[in-house]
């Protein structure tokens, strides 16, 4: 199939008619490597044919260039079966090629043939007349085409042959036709000029049988072979793989092949060996392939080049869009001149774009002239450009790209180059970048000691953002190595508090280590004191499972004073590290505790760097505490820039707190969203999320009816055994199960074993573990009355002595529950009346269905409490629930309307007048009774009706009316 040469065959039929007429000429097919010339040549050759033109035809290449006129015995070859008119041994002489003979007893000139030779047998003098006389004598009886294909391949020889020919065209009917890359070398060649453009040697006889030289015109003609477009590709590859393609498919292969005809039939030919359909989701294949026959056509060009061309070539491989001809020429170890005529050739073959010093031909061609280098010198010039680009200014990432690739780093600079391209990448927010660049140069064989430790702290640093359990590693490695204990402290202080593991690679020891040495030298320095400050929020968080530990942390905080300074970084970790202890050992309300943390956020930036510090300890006991306002916008500015720059671990944590702070708000549906989307990016390469983040994520599962999903994010903790916290979170989740299948007994063992972990550990805030409320409702179950209440009761003390109205108001729900008779119902009135207080509207829902469902509760205000439940459970999407209150409504109604025929006759009366809209007063008037007489009346209709007022009475009315008709 040849495409978009419609234009480029007509002007060749045009000539081949001017031939016809009597007027030779000369066509030149140009064009890039793997235009398509040869086929090209083919269809004019059946034209030619068509038209009844003899044909000599011949195909030059690099085999045959050292082969003496093997392109005339190719020609020659051609005219088999095809009858020439004349005897061959009176073709110089009829094309006044040779003089008459000398006179006698002389011998011939030089040139002249005393008989017919062989044309292999012709000397290089010989060979252009022999040639222009056969030519001749094709000529007489009909129009000749001679055709050569890649004539720059062409032997000398047979260049010298056809000049006289060529030189004589206009006189005889004959066209000559050759194709040529231009930018191969060989063009240059004299001999192939002389052809092409120059002067060339007009046969014209003279005394001594030599040519005499004359001008003539250059080529008649010069066809321009381009590459294909877009719809011509399209129908390629239709062609080819035989279904109608996809946009997106015709595009990769458009880009990949650049449009060449070469490229992109062997793409597609790839393509349909491998059964690719021209489809997107195979269009990522076709954009991998790099079939092999282009490999070798690619690489025999490259071989055919002289040294200059190729090192070229490679140089504006690696350089890609930062390429210029001073950039290729040094790296190509040029002058600028021979460096710009190296690139000329190359953008003559057609590898180089028009506009621009780059490779042209689709992405295909840059990977296979990269494949094409040797090893060692695509090492040593990928050194190079690496420096060349650094030392001018480009991008360092895009000078440590080159270095990536190389086998061995080239000394100190090449280091420095990577370090300041992961510093880069860290600024932009790619932290998987940086690790990547700073891990090459750790492969430098020369670093050692210091230098090692210091890119080692680097790489800690970025890959903190994805990799955690990585950057423990490197920071325990690098720590030894590091001599300044300033340094030190620093590269600990990388890692962030909620990371450091105390059984993860001994990092609570070398923490101590650095700790100890630091306050043992007395100073006033500043640096060092922030060290020691955030040195020291880091023990505590380390140690907060520690009972001994906790005590010392609270007289610490108390010596700090009710108002401790905020103004540092280090002030504020501190304090916030010892506020998280006085959390979770609820040694310190509620209020005083949210007022300092609230603080703690003032003063520190929202940014994703923030899960680095002590500030999500701070958030979650904002959460506990239920004072999220300012939290929750301080989070949605921090999320917003996780999103642009944020790694996995930035973006997992702040979930996690969004997910804490949702809850709090009663917004489960939020909260959910936000643990699956921190889970999904807490993958194995993180190293899973920090133990505060898994139990965070846990509670949320367990608040939202998920302890399925809560037991799998523990389990599949690294830490789940050995950190108490986790172990007894788990057991609150498998109790929570065995509640659901109906073992009451075996979920009591398992919230016991919880509350026995975590007195242990000496935590006693309910908002952290609220274990001995799930047992008070387990021990309810089994009839264990007097159990049942007294866990419930020490849970309601603990909850008031931290003071957060959801936390109270859910410990109270629960004794409500317990606790039998009318006390049941006022401890749910006042968990109702404490809830009422919060921001969770979730906890007030239950605590009305509660409160609505207790045994005890007096009818109306059941009625009321399941009304104000229904509306909020449509606000929390809650279906559950909704179809349980619904349930209890219609359960109520009927009894409503049992009773609505026990109403009295005035009672009836008063209601249906009551019903019409009718004020109080003006019942009274028309009935002729009080006003007082009127309410007691309508008060018990209420009551029997089962409804809360006025507005259902209508309804209630028609409904035991419905009743009562047959």
């Amino acid at each position: 199939m040849l495409l978009e040469r419609e234009s480029a065959l007509a002007q060749a039929t045009a000539a081949l008619r001017a031939t016809e007429g009597g007027r030779g000429s000369l066509l030149v097919v140009r064009g890039p490597l793997g235009v398509g010339r040869s086929t090209f040549l083919e269809s004019f050759a059946t034209i030619s044919r068509d038209h009844g033109f003899a044909l000599l035809r011949a195909q030059a290449s690099a085999a045959e260039e050292r082969f003496r006129l093997g392109v005339v015995g190719q020609l020659v070859d051609s005219l088999r079966g095809i009858t020439v008119p004349d005897d061959p041994a009176r073709r110089p002489r009829r094309a006044n090629a040779f003089p008459p003979e000398s006179p006698a007893g002389t011998a011939p000139a030089a040139g002249a043939l005393s008989e017919t030779p062989r044309w292999s047998e012709l000397s290089p003098q010989q060979a252009p007349c022999w040639l222009a006389g056969l030519l001749n004598s094709i000529a007489d009886a009909r129009p000749a085409v001679l055709m050569v294909d890649d004539l720059h391949w062409a032997d000398t020889g047979s260049l010298q042959a056809l000049s006289l020919s060529v030189a004589q065209r206009a006189r005889r009917r004959v066209l000559f036709v050759f194709s040529v890359l231009p930018g191969d070398v060989r063009v240059r060649r004299p001999h192939v000029r002389d052809l092409l453009d120059p002067e060339q040697c007009a046969a014209e006889p003279n005394g001594v049988g030599d040519p005499v030289r004359s001008r003539h015109e250059t080529a008649d003609q010069i066809l321009e072979l381009s590459t294909l477009g877009l719809n011509s590709v399209r129908l390629l590859v239709e062609k080819t793989l035989g279904d109608a393609p996809d946009a997106v498919f015709v595009e990769t292969v458009a880009v990949r092949s650049g449009g060449n005809p070469l490229l992109l039939q062997a793409v597609l030919d790839e393509a349909q060996y491998l059964r690719l359909r021209p489809t997107a989701t195979d269009a990522a294949v076709v954009a991998n392939l790099r079939p092999e026959r282009l490999r070798r056509r690619l690489d025999a060009y490259l071989r055919s080049q002289p040294d200059h061309v190729r090192r070229s070539a490679y140089a504006l491989t690696l350089l890609g869009a930062s390429a210029d001809e001073h950039f290729v020429a040094r790296l190509a170890e040029l002058d600028e001149r021979g460096g710009a005529q190296a690139v000329e050739m190359l953008r003559l073959a057609g590898l180089v774009d028009q506009r621009a010093c780059r490779l042209t031909s689709g992405t295909i061609l840059r990977d296979l002239v990269e494949e094409n280098m040797p090893a060692e010198e695509r090492t040593a010039m990928r050194g190079v450009t690496a420096e060349l680009l650094h030392r001018t200014g480009h991008p360092a990432e895009l000078a440590a790209e080159q270095l990536m690739a190389v086998i061995s780093l080239r000394g100190p600079e090449a280091v420095q180059i990577l370090r300041t391209a992961a510093d880069s990448a860290l600024r932009r927010g790619s932290p998987r970048d940086s690790a990547r660049y700073l891990r090459r140069a750790l492969l430098d064989s020369s670093l050692s000691g210091q230098d090692r430790a210091r890119l080692l702290v680097d790489l800690a640093t970025a890959e903190r953002s994805f990799a955690t359990a990585a950057a423990l590693r490197h920071v325990v490695e690098a720590a030894p190595l590091l001599e300044s204990v300033q340094e030190r402290a620093d590269a600990m202080l990388r890692l962030g508090p909620l990371q450091m593991d105390p059984p993860s690679l001994r990092v609570n020891v070398i923490r101590a280590a650095i700790t100890d040495e630091l306050r043992q030298s007395v100073t006033e320095d500043w640096v060092e004191r922030e060290l020691v400050l955030r040195l020291e929020a880091r023990e505590h968080i380390l140690s907060a499972q520690d009972p001994t530990h906790i005590r010392r942390a609270l007289r610490r905080l108390r010596d700090l004073g009710p108002s401790p300074r905020l103004a540092t970084k280090g002030e504020r970790e501190l304090v916030t590290s010892l506020m998280h202890i006085a959390f979770v050992a609820n040694a310190v309300p509620a209020a005083q505790l949210a007022e300092s943390c609230t603080r703690v956020l003032e003063q520190e930036p929202p940014t994703p760097e923030h899960v680095h510090t002590t500030a999500p300890l701070a958030v979650n006991i904002l959460a506990g505490a239920e004072q999220t306002a300012g939290a929750a916008n301080w989070l949605r500015e921090a999320n917003r820039l996780a999103h642009r720059r944020g790694g996995d671990v930035e973006q997992a944590v702040i979930r996690c707190e969004q997910a804490l702070v949702a809850l709090a708000d009663g917004h489960r549906a939020s909260a959910r969203d936000k643990i699956i989307q921190a889970e999904a990016l807490a993958g194995p390469e993180t190293g899973g999320l920090p133990t505060v983040c898994a139990a965070v994520l846990s509670i949320v599962a367990m608040r939202t009816d998920e302890p399925e999903l809560a037991e799998q994010l523990l389990t599949q903790h690294r830490l789940h055994a050995e950190n108490q916290h986790l172990t007894a979170l788990l057991h609150m989740a498998r109790g929570t199960l065995a509640a659901r299948r109906d073992e009451p007994r075996t979920a009591l063992g398992h919230y016991r074993t919880a509350g026995r972990y975590t007195e242990q550990i000496g935590w006693k805030n309910p908002v952290v573990l609220p274990w001995s409320s799930c047992a008070a409702l387990m021990h309810h179950r089994l009839g264990e009355h007097e159990e049942a209440v007294n866990a419930a009761q020490s849970e309601v003390n603990m909850a008031r002595a931290w003071g957060a109205a959801t936390s109270l108001g859910r410990s109270l729900v629960v004794l409500g529950r317990v606790t039998p008779g009318r006390r049941g119902p006022e401890l749910l009135e006042e968990a109702v009346m404490v809830l009422e207080k919060g921001n969770n509207g979730y906890e007030l829902l239950r605590g009305l269905y509660a409160l609505a469902t207790h045994p005890d509760t007096r009818r109306n205000r059941r009625s009321t409490a399941l009304g104000r439940a229904h509306d909020l459970s449509h606000e929390h999407d809650v279906p559950g629930l909704t179809e349980k209150i619904r349930t209890k409504l219609t359960e109520g109604t009927r009894k409503s309307i049992n009773h609505g025929s026990r109403l009295t006759p005035s009672e009836l009366r008063v209601a249906r007048l009551a019903s019409t809209g009718l004020s109080n007063s003006e019942l009274a008037s028309q009935l002729g009774t009080s006003s007082r007489m009127v309410e007691k009346h309508l008060t018990n209709s209420y009551r029997k009706l089962g409804i809360s007022g006025r507005p259902e009475l209508d309804k209630a009315l028609r409904r035991a009316d419905a009743e009562q008709s047959p």
